[in-house]
């Protein structure tokens, strides 16, 4: 393996690395702006509802955190497996290209 296809490796792993750190931090980023106490607009005085009027729950995704870590383990396990075809890829590579010097 070359200098130039190592590096290209560590590049690729680094930048998935990083992505997978930053995505828990982008998602919290977008529960915190969302968080504000919103109230249902209770119906025309004309309309005939048979829900209450009150208030709407607090927006947070912090109840969803097991998501976000299902969602990792299942990224990591991903990239694993592409480390792993690649690694037997190139050692094919390597077999094939030892049969076919004499």
């Amino acid at each position: 393996m070359d200098r130039q296809t190592a590096m290209r490796r560590i590049r690729i792993v680094l930048i998935a690395l990083l992505t997978l750190l930053a995505a828990p931090s982008i998602s919290s980023a977008q529960a915190d702006t969302g968080a504000a106490t919103t109230t249902y607009q209770p119906a025309p005085a004309g309309a005939a509802s048979a829900l209450p009027a009150r208030e709407a729950p607090p927006r947070s995704l912090r109840a969803y955190w097991h998501v976000f870590i299902a969602f990792s383990i299942a990224w990591v396990l991903l990239f694993g497996y592409v480390v792993l075809i690649a690694r037997r890829s190139r050692r094919l590579e390597e077999q094939l290209d030892g049969l076919s010097r004499p």
